[in-house]
């Protein structure tokens, strides 16, 4: 495991999000291109980015208990839909910022930020694991996660079927069937495919750093509320999940795959949701920032104590 590389992951996604900050500062992006932005990843670079990971030739190849990983991961998202319903209160959270909270704690950044970083501590191979451990997270977050972000205390978004047509679920069905029949897509459409959701890491975290010009930076690092919230997001949680794994699961590498990827910070989501179904931006800014400031130290230890 290289830490260097690890941290320097870290660091090269933080100072994009700061190029976003700066972009606005100096009015070359403003809120409005933030918001078409947030629709164009939402819509078009994140399922071209889920499609890619499940049609990756090697994917295709590998012969793994693909059923046993995804029952890894639902597992996890089930723990963490629990906590969403006590984390808020115990934090003492305003009901108004309930939903992003919920979605805080719930979702994890995976594919904007965890498979660089899996792909760093456990080899290019461990990318499998998590293409597969992130399923139920693309369904979930376009799903539940819309849910969320589209709630607060006061008035709840209804909870209907139309939550499940989507690009982002469409984009889960086509990858699962073309994983599960082995088909290869043709060069061109696969490279068209992958360029377009490479689009989406630094698309993502321009948007965050955007969306954060128009906050007091001193506030986001002076609440102490998100502070409480980062420690049980980036150390409390995965720890609680490595504990339950490593005496049941055989096989380390899936559990450090879980543990790392239920340490990672706020999904990019909660800032590109909020934006596109008017979910509260700033406190999902805020969240996204501190946790992946505070992860540059988080992670390394989550991964020195798995080695």
């Amino acid at each position: 495991m290289d830490f260097y590389l690890i941290v320097n992951q870290l660091v090269v996604l933080f100072l994009i999000i700061f190029l976003g900050y700066m972009l606005n500062k100096w009015n070359i992006l403003d809120k409005y291109t933030s918001k078409r932005l947030s629709t164009f990843v939402v819509n078009i670079t994140t399922p071209a980015l889920i499609i890619s990971g499940m049609t990756d030739p090697q994917t295709l190849q590998e012969d793994i208990n693909l059923l046993q990983i995804i029952i890894i991961a639902f597992v996890c998202y089930v723990f963490l839909y629990i906590l969403t319903l006590f984390v808020p209160k115990l934090l003492k959270v305003p009901k108004s910022d309930y939903g992003i909270y919920k979605f805080m704690v719930m979702f994890s950044n995976v594919g904007f930020m965890g498979f660089p970083v899996i792909s760093a501590i456990y080899g290019r191979s461990a990318i499998l694991y998590a293409s597969l451990f992130n399923l139920p997270f693309n369904l979930l977050v376009y799903t539940l996660g819309i849910y969320f972000v589209s709630s607060d205390g006061d008035k709840k978004m209804d909870f209907n079927w139309r939550l499940f047509i989507n690009a982002g679920v469409i984009a889960v069905i086509v990858g699962m069937i073309l994983y599960l029949t082995k088909v290869q897509l043709p060069m061109f459409a696969r490279d068209t495919i992958i360029m377009v959701g490479d689009l989406t890491t630094p698309l993502a975290m321009l948007i965050i750093g955007i969306s954060l010009a128009g906050i007091p930076i001193r506030k986001v690092f002076a609440n102490y509320r998100l502070y409480a919230f980062s420690l049980l997001k980036l150390v409390v949680f995965p720890l609680i999940i490595w504990l339950a794994l490593r005496n049941i699961v055989v096989d380390d590498l899936m559990v450090g795959v879980a543990v790392v990827i239920v340490g990672m910070p706020v999904a990019a989501n909660a800032v590109m949701l909020s934006n596109e179904f008017d979910g509260n931006e700033k406190v999902a800014s805020e969240g996204v920032l501190l946790t992946t400031v505070l992860s540059i130290i988080t992670i390394p230890l989550l991964v020195f104590l798995l080695a």
